[in-house]
């Protein structure tokens, strides 16, 4: 009896192991196809593709630059004066002959009208202009010693800003490391505490970093200011002493005459008027200064508009002027404005456009209604090539070549159900955009999907494969 009872425990035991055996072979084959089928979705998705479609091609040189005047002027002024009355300001609209500004004719006036009384007393003229000419010359020299001392001033300050910037930097860098160094073997508290403030030194290190460049330029900005100042104030103290000088030379009546005619142009010219239409783009002048030179300000004709870039030295030779562009700004979002080349600088760009690299290309504005205006940035396209509603493919999807033939493999339905198999078609190509190829001969039609060509070192694809539908696997990952 106990014999049987153990024949029948074994027996049992022995079905218990096959039938855990059974399970774990199934649990197995479960992992392996959930396995095989995980890679054959993430190769599908990894399988490049793109459609055959009817599109416009192009091919084209990308230029970017900034919208300004086709015309510009720049008001200068024929005698250094304070401005007395300023008429305009940046973007001003301007006729010609308009009155832009007043510059002060109280001394030139003063010696004119004293000139005139004493003209029957040559002597006395010679004498009181001679006073005149020596408080001239003496208040320049007291106006170039002023402002000399004034740009001095601006170099001392940038550079106590500049090295207070960097020294606080430098000691929020030593903070830091200070820090980092102790939270390692400081208690918790203590290591949260100290870790707030290394973020916090962190965060204000991230912001005064990008910004010392600025202290830097701030300080060349000063001195070359310091130096304009120099030449400026300068010309005006040799304007005057060589007026004196003059002087020395000067006699008799016709010299009184001469003296009269040439003060009253300065007169004139020191009301300055608009040389033409426009816009006052620049100002440098303000109401009460003296003018640091004879550069006053900028007027820019509004209704003739280009667009200055840069163009490589790889595609000059490729573009020529009249050739076509289309324009685009962010403020006119995805309106693309028409345009042309207008002029092409055959000459290497230099000196401080030299960074920028290249060779100065000019862009006519052809649309009158573009509503763009002066300093905006552009993204142009100038347009080497073009053809309309052509048959293509994505670029990266022929293969071949000129001597063997060009084809594509195509994507059709597979026995399958999800998969596709790689049919190899003969095609014959023609204009070849920046990224579609035209397609003029093959079995191709609009809508079908075509592989682009990649490297692997697990996949290969050729004409006969099977293989799951990419363009099906990427809607499934994506709907994921």
């Amino acid at each position: 009896m106990a014999k049987e009872k153990s024949k029948k425990s074994k027996k049992k035991i022995g079905c218990l192991i096959i039938v855990l055996v059974v399970l774990a072979i199934i649990v197995g084959l479960i992992s392996f196809l959930i396995s095989l089928a995980s890679k054959s979705i993430a190769m599908a998705n990894n399988i490049p593709y793109g459609e055959v479609a009817v599109k416009d091609l192009s091919e084209y040189v990308n230029v970017s630059g900034n919208v300004s005047s086709s015309d510009a002027y720049n008001v200068t002024a024929d005698v250094m004066q304070k401005v007395t009355v300023l008429n305009v300001k940046v973007g001003d609209s301007v006729k010609k002959g308009d009155v832009l500004c007043q510059l002060d004719t109280t001394s030139l006036q003063e010696q004119y009208d004293k000139l005139v009384a004493s003209a029957g007393k040559a002597q006395d003229a010679e004498t009181y202009k001679s006073g005149i000419l020596q408080r001239n010359l003496a208040e320049a020299r007291n106006n170039r010693n002023n402002a000399l001392n004034k740009a001095q001033d601006a170099i001392n300050n940038a550079i106590s800003a500049r090295d207070a910037a960097y020294d606080r930097y430098n000691l929020a860098v030593n903070q830091y490391n200070d820090l980092i160094a102790q939270i390692p073997t400081a208690d918790e508290e203590t290591a949260a505490q100290m870790t707030e403030q290394a973020e916090s030194l962190q965060s204000m290190m991230d912001e005064l970093y990008p910004r010392l460049p600025e202290f830097d330029a701030a300080i060349e900005q000063a001195r070359n200011a310091y130096s304009d100042t120099d030449v400026s104030t300068n010309q005006l103290v040799q304007s005057a002493q060589d007026a004196i000088d003059a002087e020395k030379y000067t006699t008799g009546n016709d010299s009184i005459d001469d003296e009269l005619k040439d003060l009253q142009e300065q007169i004139d010219a020191c009301t300055i008027k608009a040389p033409a239409d426009g816009v006052i783009t620049a100002l440098n002048v303000a109401e009460g200064s003296i003018p640091m030179n004879n550069n006053l300000m900028m007027i820019e004709n509004t209704e003739s508009l280009v667009i200055r870039g840069k163009v490589n030295e790889a595609d000059i030779l490729r573009i020529n002027e009249g050739m076509p562009c289309e324009i685009k700004t962010t403020a006119t979002d995805e309106a693309i404005i028409p345009g042309s080349v207008k002029r092409i600088e055959r000459i290497l760009s230099s000196g401080i456009d030299a960074s920028a690299g290249g060779y100065t290309v000019e862009i006519s504005i052809d649309d009158p209604k573009s509503q763009l205006l002066i300093g905006m940035s552009a993204n142009t396209k100038i347009v080497l090539n073009k053809v309309e509603d052509v048959l293509s493919v994505p670029y990266d999807a022929v293969r071949g070549g000129e001597n063997e033939g060009h084809f594509v493999f195509v994507c059709e339905p597979a026995e399958q159900q999800g998969m596709v198999k790689v049919v190899k078609k003969d095609i014959e190509i023609g204009f070849e955009g920046d990224y579609f190829t035209e397609i003029t001969k093959g079995d191709l039609k609009e809508g079908d999907t075509v592989l682009i060509e990649f490297y692997s070192d697990t996949l290969t694809i050729e004409e006969g494969s099977v293989i799951p539908d990419p363009k099906l696997m990427k809607d499934i990952m994506g709907a994921a």
